[in-house]
C-alpha cells in the first residue's frame, strides 16, 4: 500500500498529534492563568467561552471527521484524485458551517449569554468578548478541516509545526494586549480574543501553502464555497451521524454547564478548571485515538481488516495505561496548582473532589474515544451514534441534574453523571467492535473504492 508522507506507524503518526494536544492544553491553561490575573469573573467568562467553542468544535469536526475518513480510505485504496476531491468538498463545507457559527454567536452574543445562564452582572464584560469568539469560530471551522486533511495524508509533523506556530503567535499577541506593554493599553479579557483571531488567520494562510506543496491541492476562491455533490455525500454519510452524536453530547454538556453556572461564579470557575485538568490527562489518549483512526482508515481502504482490528486493540491498551497514570498524577498536582493560582479554599476543595472522581471517569472515556474512532474509520457510525445520544441525555444530563441539582450534591454530582455516560458509551462501543459489527461497512467502503478505480 502506498503511503504519502510518513510510515503508517502508530507512534510515528501519534507523537506529533500529542505535541499538538500538549500545546493546545498549555495555551488553554495559560489563557485561564491570564484571565485569573484579570478577575474571577474573567475566568468564568473565558471558561464559558471555551465551553461554547467546544460545542461548535464538535460540530466543525463533523466535517473534519467525515473528510478525514473519506480521504484515508481513498488514499489507502490508491485513489489520489478522489482524495483531493473530498478535501476540496470538505473545505467548502467547513467555510459554510463557520460562517453560520459566526452569525449565531458574533451577531447575537447577548442571546447566547442568556442561553448559557451567565450571571447578569457579567454581561457587560462578556458581550464584546463573545463577538470576538464568534469571529474566531469561523476561523476554527476552516482550520479543523484543513488540518484533518493534512493528518489524513499522514503529514502529522507538518500539522504539529503549524499548531506550534499558531500557539506561539497567540501568546505573543495576547500577553501584551492582556497586561499592556510599552504604550499598548491593557485590554484584559479582550486581549485573549484578539490573540486567538490573529494567530488563526496567519496559520490558515500557511495551511493553504502546505496544501499546495505537500498535498498538491491548488485552491481557488470558488473552492471555498462550492459544495461538490459527489464527494460531499460521502463526507455527510460519515459526518451526519457523527454530527448527531457530537451535537447531542454538546447540548447535554451545555445543560450541565448551565447547572454549574446556576451554582454561582465559584462553581462555574471550578468547572472550567476541572475540565482543563481533565484535558491534560486525556491529551495523549485523544492523540492515540486520532492516530489509530488514520491508520485504520488506510488499512480498511486497502482491505486489511485483520490488521485494522489488531491496531485498535493495541492502541486501546496503550491509551488506557497512559491515561490512568496521568489521572493518578493529576490527583496530586492539580489541587496544588489551583491553590497556587487562585488562592481560593472553596475552589481547591471542589477541584480535589473532581480529580478523585476523574480516576473513575478516565477508563470509560478511554474506551469511548478509542473504540468510537475505530468505528468511524470503518464507516460504522449509525448504531454507536444512536446509543450515544440516549446515553448523553439519560446519564450525561439527566443523572447530573438528579444528583447535582435535585439532591444538592453540586459539582461532584455533575461529575458522577459524566462518569456514568462515558462508561455506558465505552462499554457499548467495545461490544460493537468485538462482535465485528463494523466489518460490513468496512467491506462496503473497499468495494466502493475498487469500483471507482475500475471505472477510472
Amino acid at each position: 500500500m502506498k503511503k504519502s508522507g510518513q510510515k503508517l506507524d502508530l507512534f510515528a503518526i501519534t507523537w506529533p498529534m500529542f505535541v499538538e494536544q500538549l500545546l493546545m492544553m498549555a495555551i488553554g491553561t495559560l489563557g485561564l492563568w491570564m484571565a485569573g490575573h484579570v478577575s474571577t469573573a474573567a475566568v468564568a467568562i473565558f471558561g464559558l467561552a471555551n465551553q461554547l467553542r467546544g460545542i461548535f468544535d464538535r460540530l466543525f469536526r463533523v466535517v473534519g471527521i467525515g473528510t478525514s475518513v473519506m480521504v484515508t480510505q481513498h488514499k489507502g485504496g490508491g485513489d489520489d484524485a478522489g482524495a483531493r476531491d473530498v478535501a476540496r468538498a470538505g473545505l467548502a463545507a467547513s467555510v459554510w458551517t463557520g460562517l453560520i457559527a459566526m452569525v449565531l454567536i458574533g451577531l447575537a452574543p447577548a442571546q447566547a449569554l442568556k442561553l448559557l445562564r451567565l450571571p447578569p452582572e457579567l454581561f457587560e464584560l462578556a458581550t464584546p468578548f463573545f463577538v470576538l469568539t464568534g469571529i474566531g469560530l469561523a476561523l476554527d471551522s476552516i482550520f479543523i478541516t484543513m488540518v484533518s486533511v493534512l493528518r489524513a495524508y499522514t503529514f502529522t509533523k507538518d500539522s504539529m509545526r503549524l499548531t506550534m506556530a499558531m500557539n506561539i503567535l497567540q501568546v505573543a499577541v495576547s500577553v501584551p494586549l492582556v497586561f499592556g506593554f510599552s504604550g499598548i493599553p491593557a485590554q484584559g479579557l479582550m486581549g485573549l480574543g484578539w490573540g486567538q483571531i490573529i494567530s488563526r488567520i496567519v496559520v490558515l494562510i500557511l495551511l493553504a501553502v502546505l496544501w499546495l506543496h505537500r498535498l498538491h491541492i491548488r485552491l481557488t476562491p470558488i473552492d471555498l464555497f462550492r459544495l461538490a455533490r459527489g464527494p460531499l455525500s460521502g463526507i455527510l454519510h460519515i459526518g451526519l451521524p457523527s454530527a448527531g452524536e457530537k451535537i447531542a453530547f454538546r447540548i447535554a454538556f451545555l445543560m450541565t454547564v448551565s447547572m454549574a453556572a446556576g451554582m454561582g461564579t465559584s462553581a462555574l470557575a471550578s468547572h472550567a478548571y476541572g475540565m482543563q485538568a481533565a484535558s491534560w490527562v486525556t491529551m495523549y489518549m485523544v492523540s492515540l485515538g486520532f492516530g489509530s483512526e488514520i491508520i485504520i482508515g488506510h488499512l480498511i481502504g486497502a482491505g486489511k481488516l485483520k490488521q485494522a482490528n489488531a491496531t485498535l486493540w493495541r492502541t486501546l491498551w496503550i491509551a488506557m495505561g497512559i491515561t490512568m497514570a496521568g489521572a493518578i498524577a493529576s490527583c496530586f498536582l492539580t489541587p496544588a496548582a489551583i491553590g497556587w493560582l487562585a488562592n481560593d479554599p472553596q475552589l481547591v476543595s471542589l477541584i480535589t473532589t473532581i480529580v478523585i472522581l476523574e480516576l473513575l471517569l478516565e477508563p470509560g472515556r478511554c474506551l469511548n474515544v478509542v473504540l468510537m474512532g475505530g468505528l468511524r474509520a470503518a464507516g460504522d457510525v449509525r448504531f454507536p451514534v444512536k446509543f450515544s445520544v440516549v446515553s448523553n441525555f439519560v446519564f450525561g444530563a439527566g443523572l447530573s441534574w438528579l444528583l447535582g441539582v435535585h439532591f444538592g450534591m453540586g459539582l461532584p454530582g455533575i461529575w458522577i453523571g459524566y462518569i456514568a455516560d462515558e462508561w455506558a458509551r465505552g462499554l457499548i462501543m467495545s461490544w460493537r467492535w468485538y462482535r465485528l459489527g463494523w466489518t460490513t461497512t468496512a467491506r462496503a467502503a473497499r468495494r466502493r473504492i475498487l469500483k471507482k478505480l475500475a471505472a477510472a
